[in-house]
């Protein structure tokens, strides 16, 4: 094949030619015409234009230019004019169906283009033609391809497989040239396919014979086999003649490669995205032979720091430490990413005071904590130790390694509530920083969550009117005493089931004991929800509520007891008889007799922030102003009730709030936006013990996760609860702000 100009017997200008790409794929090729400037567009013109048309022009070794357009042709011989952009017609030729064509010869091509045309060549074979096309399984194109490799690098230098990282995926290294930059591709060429490998790849800094090591991740499978690595200044190709592996296993390399940070880091991440089993076998090999931790000792003199929190979470990364600064030789602190990039911790950070114990000196000093959210556009996978670095002024660094950090979500989030004291868990604390990280670790932890067992005790065939669901977590101290006075009601026992979801299943065969015994004591028709692990609150009560038959549905604290019969009834008459009703509640009394509920209402804190009260608090029982039935901003969900269509409408309780608090407010003033009412009923009365299994949560104890449902619930909520006190307390001559009764903050139980 040639690639000669020529001129008819009118004068006319001829030399394009026609060649086959692939099974249904054509290729024209055509020299740009001395008599044209360089410069020129050119267009082709046919019957009916081919979709796809992709044309690229490349350089010849005499300076002109030769234009490509790929194509599939059509069944039939189609004539093809090639046009200026002004339309003046310089050639035309007629195109055959691809089967007709002769295959294009790459050696010929290749002895007209310049190296650099060739170079470009095959990266457009490779990226645009192929994607476009979508030809990575033709094998008449992977022919091609193989030609222009070939022909391109006669020569090749060698790869080699390190180890399998999974079953399929290897870790292959190779040597490349530095002038060749930024590998912007991978491509793995087969016999039969093409494939695009991920295109991240670790490159070494001390190279050997002026090359630096280049590992990546691939497929490989039998030899021979080829990989084209791409970059905007040229490619590289390499070939695979032996695809068994340097090292047995993984981890036997993980165990010898304790200091190629970069190529671990690397090989974490893609572990993560295998679906089975990746993550696991990632956090096994860091937990087996973790990177040295490093941290710079307290010095009165020079400055000095720690990482010990870095949680590498799904979208971005929270880090936390200390740091001291005695001199201006202190710049700040970086995180390191996967492919060295420092990321300064300077712009989304919050410091407080601190202390730290010196390396030289007795007792604690003072210091400057800090916390620190990282936005990320890529997860790094479950890297339990992300490394840091201390800037220093003089553009030394020096490493912050922490120790390996806890991957279970749960124990992620008891970390991230100890990453600031109490009395900083501020809004600049929450917003930008401790949010972000404990909304990602909730998602986390919901998607780990399900539904492990149920055991029914006697359940009718008929649907009853009303389902009780009551979460139970560690504390089954009153359970005896709440099942025994829900039994012993002669009106509920007719109409109710018991759904109990057991938030604690280390305590299952106690649990399914205690049930089956109290089962054949009273008779009430219960059903037992096990969940796979501990969910919080709201996830809990979701759960019973699926299970729920009953078109009215209550949420009952396991540590709440009925006082005597009627109560169900006398609250599920209000719901049945008023339709614009949407939950109502209870009085709740203590074990003493006073009043620990008569309805929620919200009160701003020192800070601005609203919080949940109870009204007439620690009041004697039969104090006055609770015994009105009348409507409240909201009812605890100790003992709340709704129908299950309301409840089902705004998505039960919301679930993202830490541990189990404000999801009760959160769903009435859900319900509220509906339209509907949240009514106070005194005529129902029941004990309350109150905030008993929430005691045994040390993490909520201490005062962060409170701070931060509270913050939480007033961004979401900021608007709709302060119109609806603004209302609450012009007509309402009973609250607390008109009589000067004392508040008492109450966290919603």
């Amino acid at each position: 094949m040639t690639f000669d100009e020529s001129i008819d017997a009118t004068g006319a200008f001829r030399n394009a030619k026609i060649f086959r790409l692939g099974i249904e794929l054509a290729v024209l090729i055509w020299d740009l015409p001395p008599v044209l400037p360089a410069n020129t567009r050119c267009l082709l013109s046919m019957e009916q234009s081919p979709v796809p048309l992709v044309s690229m022009t490349l350089p010849l070794c005499n300076g002109k230019q030769r234009m490509f357009w790929a194509m599939r042709p059509e069944q039939r011989p189609v004539t093809v004019d090639i046009c200026t952009e002004h339309g003046a017609t310089v050639d035309t030729i007629v195109m055959q169906p691809a089967r007709a064509l002769a295959p294009l010869d790459v050696e010929a091509l290749f002895a007209d283009l310049a190296p650099d045309g060739r170079i470009k060549f095959v990266n457009n074979l490779l990226t645009v033609w192929r994607s476009a096309f979508r030809i990575a399984g033709d094998p008449f194109f992977n022919m091609v391809v193989e030609d222009a490799i070939h022909t391109l690098a006669p020569e090749r230098q060698t790869a080699s497989v390190v180890c399998q990282i999974a079953q399929g995926r290897h870790l292959i290294e190779t040597a490349i040239n530095p002038d060749l930059g930024e590998i912007t591709a991978i491509y793995a060429i087969g016999a039969t396919s093409i494939k695009r490998m991920a295109d991240r790849l670790v490159l070494g800094r001390d190279g050997k014979n002026g090359l630096q090591s280049c590992h990546f991740m691939a497929h490989v499978p039998s030899p021979p086999f080829l990989f084209v690595l791409l970059s905007k200044n040229g490619l590289a190709i390499r070939q695979l003649p032996d695809a068994k592996p340097r090292h047995a296993s993984l981890p036997g390399w993980w165990s010898k490669n304790r200091e190629a940070v970069e190529l671990r880091e690397m090989i974490i991440r893609q572990l993560a995205l295998l679906p089975e089993g990746g993550a696991a076998t990632a956090i096994d090999l860091q937990t087996r032979t973790p990177l040295a931790e490093s941290r710079i000792a307290k010095s009165s003199m020079h400055p000095s720091g720690e990482v010990d929190l870095a949680l590498a979470l799904d979208g971005g990364l929270l880090a936390g430490g200390w740091f001291h600064a005695p001199s201006s030789a202190f710049s700040g602190i970086d995180y390191v990413k996967e492919d060295g990039t420092p990321v300064p911790l300077d712009g989304n950070n919050y410091k407080f005071p601190a202390w730290a114990q010196g390396k030289d000196e007795k007792g604690k000093t003072d210091v400057t904590g800090f916390v620190a959210w990282i936005p990320l556009t890529e997860s790094p996978g479950p890297l339990l130790q992300p490394r840091f670095q201390m800037r220093l002024a003089s553009g030394a660094v020096r490493p912050l390694i922490p120790k390996p950090q806890p991957f279970e979500p749960a124990i992620q989030r008891n970390h991230v509530l100890r990453a600031v004291p109490p009395q900083h868990a501020v809004d600049d604390a929450f917003r930008t920083i401790l949010a972000p990280a404990l909304q990602d670790i909730e998602r986390r932890l919901g998607r780990t969550i399900e539904v492990d067992d149920t055991k029914d005790y006697s359940l009718q065939k008929d649907a009853p009117l009303v389902s009780i669901v009551v979460p139970l977590y560690k504390v089954l101290d009153f359970l005896r005493f709440q099942l025994s006075g829900l039994a012993t009601d002669p009106w509920l026992a007719a109409n109710a089931e018991v759904i109990y979801v057991l938030d604690s299943p280390e305590i299952q065969d106690e649990t399914e004991h205690l049930l089956g015994g109290l089962h054949l004591l009273h008779g009430l028709p219960m059903k037992l929800v096990v969940m796979n692990r501990n969910s919080g609150y709201a996830r809990a009560c979701n759960a019973g509520a699926r299970f729920a038959r009953g078109s009215i549905l209550v949420m009952l604290n396991s540590d709440v007891v009925p006082c005597k019969p009627g109560w169900l009834q006398i609250l599920s008459r209000a719901l049945l008889e008023d339709k614009t009703l949407g939950a109502i509640g209870p009085k709740l009394i203590f074990e003493d007799g006073s009043l620990q509920h008569a309805g929620l209402y919200f009160g701003r804190d020192q800070r601005g922030i609203w919080l949940n009260h109870h009204f007439h608090k620690g009041m004697p029982g039969d104090y006055r102003p609770a015994q009105q039935t009348r409507d409240v901003p909201g009812v605890t969900g100790a003992c709340l009730v709704a129908r299950r269509e309301t409840y089902e409408r705004v998505g039960g309780y919301t679930d993202d709030y830490v541990i189990g608090d404000y999801e009760d407010s959160d769903l009435c003033l859900k319900i509220r936006r509906l339209g509907l009412q949240i009514v106070y009923e005194p005529a129902a009365c029941l004990y309350h013990f109150e905030r008993r299994s929430i005691r045994r949560s040390q993490d909520y104890m201490r005062g962060v996760a409170s701070q931060y449902n509270s913050w939480l619930h007033t961004q979401r909520w900021e608007e709709d609860i302060s119109a609806l006190m603004a209302n609450q307390r012009d007509r309402d001559p009973h609250h607390p702000a008109a009589t000067g009764e004392k508040i008492q903050e109450r966290s919603a139980a």
